[in-house]
């Protein structure tokens, strides 16, 4: 599940939600209102790690490279 702003305060708890359901994550982030450190949480709290894409959903090329 490719998770927009996974990062920020409501992403990342629907980030968890869905690890815990056994689901596969990458978090696309500018992080522009959020910040890196959460993701250690995240594994915490989960269980399991997402994956991590620091950029933006507007970069064509970059969304191109992650849905292939």
């Amino acid at each position: 599940v490719l998770v927009t702003g996974g990062s920020g305060y409501i992403g990342s708890h629907t980030c968890v939600q869905l690890l815990q359901n056994g689901h596969d994550v990458i978090i696309l982030d500018n992080l522009c209102n959020s910040k890196r450190s959460v993701l250690p949480v995240m594994e915490r709290l989960a269980g399991k790690q997402p994956a991590f894409v620091e950029g933006d959903i507007r970069n064509e090329a970059l969304m191109t490279e992650i849905l292939h």
